[in-house]
């Protein structure tokens, strides 16, 4: 063995290959910070970029060991993928070491915590967070294993699709685990989590026979991903049709009964439908129908694609959003879902990865409700909005139009409104000074709008404020307009004016 990294340390290198190992390095640090969190990533981007660049330059010069030593390219590999993992390992651990050793002394210690202090610390941190780290370090390392099939593919589009797929199911299995994760979440502790390492630390504590099932599960994994990336290896690396291996040519002289090269694709398959397998499993657990006996329901859903300033229906009863600070999520009693328009909320996807629930005020003083997950919001029932007049405490009227938080996502300031005039606004009020708001007149429509008053227009591009007061809304069906309920049709000057605002395209 000493002899194989002699000659591997003869190999020559080229300036392209540290480039695109720097490259990779960043990325793979940009996952890790990304999916996983709070393992290092720049003792990764390090590490990687060394290992890599070293094992790279080996392969890439063309020179194979096996022209120099009794080797063959199985065991070659073998003395790559030892080389890799290990390599990795030691010096990921010597920089982590390094940065936590930092943070402990004069340089770097904020807290102003001793070496002793953190130490104790540690040691009695709950076994949960200590759990928690060793997951997120096993599926670290099982992520950089999966990338050593890129130190030998030689052909650039096989490179890159291996690496896409392959970050496409990590990142799949890191929200996968996320998602179950939320789940054993309590309800306070949710929203402010993106990375694994984040969800890991905020589920329920497990017993310990579950957390040691968990460990074993993720270890097995590892080794389905050895077992992977051995045999992905050792087919691509190894001897192609026209090519001879000197040493296997020897052996199958002295062996009559061995093949030069045997048929290892049924073992390459069973490795790669074993992890394939396991990414099935997570989406079916996933899309599985939740347990409702047990669990929420929707008991809300949003009347218009516009989830942000459209109205919705809770109870019968119609709500719209409004500024304010309730945290009802804390004190107020969850009821259910509040779903998107036509959204079906029955699946442990949404119960794992979305989750919003409905608050309502448990002590029944306010009508508030607010809804709580991954979005948030709060509400009001149109009907005391209408009794309170908010909307003349404006001196700007915004139209907004249905899609306008997609068409928003393409600038870096809102867009997909219309400045009314304040004349259009009082005639309209004048006309129709109160609109019973119905939820079967949003069940079937052309076009909807929503009207906001604000302050002024520079607070709301300054302060990227949308929501300001609820004014109404603008229903159209068959050329015709509404105001609010189709009980209302708008006509005389209030349309010619609501035309002219629309640019005439209505």
């Amino acid at each position: 063995m000493k002899r194989f990294y002699k000659i591997a340390g003869n190999a020559e290198s080229k300036p392209v290959r540290l480039v695109a190992s720097l490259v990779l390095a960043f990325v793979v640090m940009l996952f890790i910070n990304g999916f996983i969190g709070s393992m290092g990533g720049f003792p990764a981007f390090i590490a990687f970029s060394i290992v890599f660049f070293l094992l790279r330059t080996l392969v890439g010069n063309g020179s194979r060991m096996t022209h120099q030593l009794a080797m063959t390219s199985r065991r070659e590999v073998i003395y790559f993928l030892f080389e890799y993992s290990v390599g990795y390992l030691i010096l990921w651990s010597v920089f982590r070491i390094g940065i936590t050793f930092s943070r402990v002394s004069g340089w770097g210690n904020i807290s102003g915590a001793s070496a002793v202090e953190f130490v104790e610390e540690l040691l009695q941190s709950p076994l949960l967070e200590k759990g928690a780290y060793l997951f997120a370090g096993i599926l670290m390392f099982d992520f950089v294993l999966s990338l050593f099939p890129l130190v030998v593919i030689r052909e650039r589009m096989r490179w890159i699709l291996y690496a896409i797929i392959d970050g496409a199911c990590f990142a799949l299995l890191c929200m996968g685990i996320g998602g179950a994760c939320t789940a054993l979440t309590p309800l306070q502790q949710k929203g402010g989590v993106s990375c694994l390492m984040d969800r890991l630390l905020s589920c329920s504590e497990l017993d310990l026979w579950q957390e040691l099932l968990v460990l074993a599960a993720i270890v097995l994994f590892t080794v389905a991903v050895g077992i992977f990336v051995f045999l992905f290896t050792v087919r691509i690396y190894g001897p192609k049709p026209g090519r001879t291996d000197a040493v296997a040519v020897a052996q199958a002289e002295y062996m009559p009964g061995r093949r030069i090269r045997g048929k290892r694709f049924p073992n390459f398959v069973a490795a790669a439908c074993g992890i394939v397998a396991i990414l099935v499993v997570l989406v079916i657990i996933f899309m599985m129908p939740e347990d409702t006996k047990s669990g929420y329901v929707k008991v809300a859903e949003f009347l218009t694609r516009d989830t942000m300033l459209g109205p919705m229906v809770y109870g019968g009863n119609i709500y719209v959003p409004v500024d304010g600070d309730m945290q009802l999520q804390e004190a107020g009693t969850p009821q259910g879902y509040l779903a998107e328009k036509d959204e079906d909320c029955d699946s442990r996807f949404y119960q794992m990865a979305v989750a919003n629930l409905l608050y309502t005020d448990a002590s029944g003083r306010t009508s508030y409700v607010q809804m709580e997950g991954t979005d948030e919001g709060l509400y009001l029932p149109v009907a005391e909005l209408e009794q309170r007049k908010t909307w003349e405490q404006g001196e700007v009227f915004l139209l907004w139009d249905e899609d306008w938080m997609s068409e928003s996502a393409y600038s870096h300031e809102p867009t997909g409104y219309t400045v009314c005039n304040e004349d259009l606004i009082e005639g309209l009020k004048m006309q129709f000074p109160q609109v019973t708001y119905r939820p079967e007149d949003f069940a079937d429509y052309d076009a909807y709008f929503t009207i906001r008053s604000y302050a002024s227009t520079d607070k709301l591009l300054k302060e990227n404020t949308v929501s300001g007061n609820w004014v109404g809304c603008i229903l159209v069906k068959d050329d015709k307009f509404y105001f609010g309920s189709y009980e209302n049709q708008i006509t005389g000057i209030c349309l010619q004016q609501l035309r002219d605002v629309l640019g005439g395209n209505e």
